[in-house]
């Protein structure tokens, strides 16, 4: 496709020497096997949809042109949020999915959840979440709320899985391809994101199988990033249709590689052969090239707090400022560096508490650093500190609320000086975490209604600096 934009990566900033790493409770104890609601024949695979000669006319709001129109990438600030725990399954997103489990078996990701169940009962559960955790109504809601794209992320699992992956294959694709529909329907772009690589690209839950890295690292490291590789193509070449043309201009290549942990070398070369196979799908006509022969790449940083030490320790006050001086001049320096740079995930989060969070184990939150609860030896960040008070809304001061306002627009203004952001999450089942919600904070108060209506920027921050 003429304009088909590439995410070669997920950055996560993670430090307070602001360093670029290219990756990169118990709610309720068990909740009854989702047996509430509709019969379960009631829950369908959606049929692969065939619009040779789509309708492509709708925008979602005025600011932003219809999709058979170009979005200037540059210009135009993306404004999306992601659809996590949707399409690959996230504990704290979705608890009950997790809870309904004899702690002893300790499901803690997609892999476990769908081991413990066995096929049949996975493929059923699954089908039931996917047709009902994203709806028509979100993305009517997406874009009444001053937003223009949304992040899909996927699991490899939607396009073949091999032995021993236990994951259902296929089924997920088919929802996509009506969420690409909906969001055609209400002119929502998107920017589709395989978050899982075979073998697990960073040993987190959210990578489909947590523990051990097994992309481009072990015995088996190199045939998962062939296997990566090749999933993406036919992705690539699914999607690479006059039909979803519009609707899908960006594709994220793959979420958070850990290479920390890995030889950045090898992870360097897979990028460059993964780029090679997706261009020989899509062609290329040109934009923005921040080395030949690399064409209209982006890169994905990720700013939390939420996962460092030192970041969540430093003064409160500072925590206000900060996305206006550091991760604002990381934004800059990316730009000016690489070339067009995207925040593909952000949050309200102050620090790390919030149920299910970093996990969970036997059926349980696994804690968090900021009350001590996570790792066993190491001190609490806050050791006064209760963490009910983090996902407890109703009662959160005025002066806090006025403060997470603050601290979530000048993320945006700041993430504005690169080409946009995506907000994780767009919801979380019963509001479970406030911190990561958009359509909650936005009922709250805490985001603006319209996301280009905001009442704060960085500029008095910096006005300020240089003042004194």
């Amino acid at each position: 496709m003429k304009h088909k934009w590439l995410v070669i990566g997920s950055i996560v900033l993670g430090a307070i020497a602001t360093v670029l790493l290219v990756v990169l409770l118990v709610y309720f104890l068990y909740v009854k096997p989702r047996q509430q609601g509709n019969n379960d024949s009631d829950y369908a695979i959606p049929p692969v949809p065939n619009d040779p000669h789509p309708d492509d006319s709708a925008a979602p709001n005025n600011s932003t042109p219809p999709l058979d129109q170009p979005f200037r990438y540059g210009f135009e600030p993306i404004r999306g949020v992601n659809l996590g725990g949707w399409l690959v399954l996230e504990p704290f997103i979705t608890p009950s999915l997790f809870t309904q489990f004899d702690p002893k078996l300790n499901v803690r990701d997609e892999w476990s959840f769908c081991t413990a169940l066995g096929p049949e009962e996975a493929r059923r559960q699954l089908i039931r979440h996917y047709d009902t955790f994203v709806t028509e109504a979100d993305f009517k809601h997406i874009s009444e709320l001053g937003l223009n794209h949304v992040r899909i992320p996927i699991g490899h699992w939607a396009i073949e899985t091999q032995p021993p992956e236990p994951y259902v294959e296929g089924v997920a694709w088919n929802f996509l391809l009506r969420a690409l529909n909906w969001a055609r329907k209400y002119g929502i772009r998107v920017m589709i994101d395989l978050h899982t690589a075979p073998g697990s690209q960073n040993g987190f839950n959210h990578s489909g199988h947590s523990g051990k890295i097994g992309f481009l690292k072990g015995v088996s490291g190199t045939t998962n990033g062939n296997r990566t590789t090749t999933i993406l193509v036919e992705m690539t070449r699914r999607l690479n249709q006059h039909q979803w043309a519009n609707v899908v201009p960006l594709f994220d290549v793959l979420n958070e590689p850990a290479i920390i942990r890995m030889n950045k070398t090898v992870v360097g070369e897979w990028y460059k052969s993964a780029y090679a196979a997706v261009r020989a799908q899509t062609g290329c006509l040109g934009g923005f090239m921040p080395q030949p022969p690399f064409e209209n790449v982006m890169l994905d940083l990720h700013p939390y707090y939420v996962f460092d030490r030192g970041l969540m320790s430093i003064p409160y006050a500072e925590k206000l400022t900060f996305p206006c001086t550091d991760w604002r001049r990381s934004i800059i320096n990316a730009t000016k560096h690489f070339g067009p740079t995207i925040v593909g995930e952000f949050t309200s989060a102050f620090t790390d508490w919030g149920p299910y969070l970093n996990g969970i184990v036997n059926a349980s939150s696994a804690g968090a650093r900021w009350d001590g609860t996570l790792n066993a030896g190491l001190p609490p960040i806050c050791p006064n500190c209760t963490c009910a008070d983090e996902t407890d809304y109703a009662s959160w001061t005025d002066s806090f609320q006025a403060d997470m306002r603050t601290f979530v627009e000048r993320q945006m203004d700041a993430y504005e000086m690169g080409w946009g952001w995506f907000f994780w999450n767009f919801k979380t089942e019963y509001n479970i975490n406030p911190h990561w919600d958009y359509f909650l904070d936005v009922d709250g108060g805490w985001i603006p209604q319209d996301a280009g209506a905001r009442l704060n920027a960085c500029a008095a921050v910096l006005n300020n600096q240089t003042s004194t």
